[in-house]
């Protein structure tokens, strides 16, 4: 099959769930002969033609010129390519920048599948006018979409019950982290097992100043480390409210896999804040790396992590919840096996891509 991904800046991964999603896809897809590439932004760190059999379509988007409205652009631009190349397949990874386009596209001979990512009107970033745009492109992703894909039963749900659709189930997958490495730590100048950790974009609904207020108030001794690039407005705007707090050490984006992974098995817990996406590929990460996890409160998290972690909803609920896990540690390691086997059983990349390449022979074959 000729298969094109778009929808995304790029790989290998240097921003977000997508993105990573993308990567783990595209080479699992390759790996298995068929013919793949993945758009990137011209700005993308990767110059290279090709990464791990997945070739790379370099495609200018003028973010810098015109903010998030060039995503509009750059998406249209990157659809109509993979036409051109007559790919078999298309998978828009969202689909809010991506719709307005839809009916100016020759889809005749291609399969356009749309991965609905997560409640993406939700968040706070947007305005009003641009959540309602949003919201109004579902109708035209469902009418010229071949399949759409949800990666969690509650938007899956939520689909069901307000457009009366059964859009196709695939979650996305992490791999169970081997043997740990300490001296990835140095690097950091951290002492395993006694800092806690926040991955994340900074964004206002990952819930990023409710947890460094929280851990605050609660009063630890042990630091706070953020991963994340904080470039951006709130990121900027949260790096400045909190630059006094020593405790606090913002460590920028990092995005090799090995190291995150060693980050995240020897923090003391991992404070998962994403609120608003479906399943959220940095928990499941974190869950297959054996951390100990805190996360908010939501029918997204609570699907997937049941009862094997503590949450919160708010500041005050964080910092009584870091309090008391002090005289709780021995209980967890209980909860960290039960999530490793969540991942075993039901997000190995290997059964994601190849319920992926099942959908996409069976459209075709349709």
């Amino acid at each position: 099959m000729k298969i094109a991904i778009t929808g995304t800046r790029g790989i290998p991964n240097r921003y977000g769930g997508f993105e990573q999603f993308a990567q783990k896809l595209s080479v699992g897809l390759a790996a298995k002969g068929h013919d793949v590439w993945v758009y990137n932004t011209r700005s993308h760190h990767y110059r290279e033609p090709e990464y791990r059999g997945v070739k790379i379509v370099s495609n200018p988007s003028p973010e810098r010129l015109m903010g998030s409205s060039a995503n509009y652009l750059y998406d249209f631009t990157c659809l109509r390519d993979a036409i051109r190349r007559r790919a078999d397949i298309i998978l828009e990874c969202g689909f809010a920048s991506a719709a307005p386009g839809y009916p100016y596209l020759n889809l005749k001979k291609t399969r356009l599948v749309t991965h609905m990512d997560g409640m993406e009107w939700k968040r706070t970033k947007w305005g009003k006018q641009t959540r309602r745009i949003i919201r109004k492109s579902i109708v035209k992703t469902i009418k010229y979409s071949d399949a759409l894909i949800c990666d969690h039963l509650e938007i899956l749900k939520f689909y069901a019950m307000n457009y009366g659709l059964q859009p196709v189930y695939i979650p996305y997958g992490a791999e169970i982290m081997g043997a740990g490495d300490k001296a990835v730590l140095e690097a950091f100048k951290l002492v395993a097992g006694h800092y806690y950790l926040v991955i994340a974009r900074l964004e206002p609904e990952n819930n990023i100043r409710n947890i460094l207020l929280g851990y605050l108030a609660a009063g630890l001794d042990e630091p706070l480390i953020v991963v994340g690039d904080h470039g951006g407005k709130y990121g900027r705007q949260i790096a400045r409210e909190f630059r006094d707090e020593q405790q606090i050490i913002f460590a920028g984006g990092i995005y090799h896999e090995e190291s995150l992974d060693n980050l995240r098995h020897f923090s003391k817990a991992l404070i998962q804040g994403h609120s608003v996406g479906g399943t959220n590929p940095s928990l499941l990460e974190a869950m297959a790396a054996g951390a100990w996890i805190i996360a908010h409160d939501n029918p997204f998290n609570r699907y997937i992590l049941e009862e094997d972690s503590l949450y919160f909803k708010s500041s005050d609920d964080l910092a009584v919840l870091l309090q008391e896990m002090e005289n709780s540690l021995p209980s967890y390691p209980e909860l960290i096996r039960n999530n490793q086997e969540k991942i075993r059983t039901d997000y190995q990349w290997q059964d994601i891509i190849k319920r992926y390449e099942d959908l996409f022979q069976d459209l075709i074959e349709k």
